[in-house]
């Protein structure tokens, strides 16, 4: 079963900022990319990836250091994206369930 996906406004700007930074250096069309294969990860599979604050689950991107964090709706069969943060970003900015 494949999954439903909601991006929030947050996560969107988040990765539009990301995105025109690597932009910058010749790596915009690759970062997004590398987003949209783990966002297809998650729809495909969303409880393969840990659940890291609560019902909070987060994915890694391989080649680009930042990490996704969802909630899975199973009633509605639907992931909701909640943020896209660098992997070095403080812990207390994370998504709170």
């Amino acid at each position: 079963m494949t999954y439903a996906l909601s991006v929030h406004a947050r996560a969107l700007a988040e990765i539009e900022g990301a995105r025109e930074r690597y932009a910058a250096v010749g790596h915009g069309d690759s970062f997004i990319a590398e987003i949209d294969a783990v966002f297809d990860a998650v729809r495909a599979m969303p409880l393969r990836f840990p659940a890291v604050h609560g019902a909070i689950h987060r994915a890694l991107l391989r080649r680009y250091p930042f990490s996704v964090f969802f909630r899975i709706r199973p009633a509605t069969d639907l992931v909701v994206i909640l943020a896209v943060l660098p992997q070095r970003a403080d812990p207390t900015k994370w998504p709170r369930p």
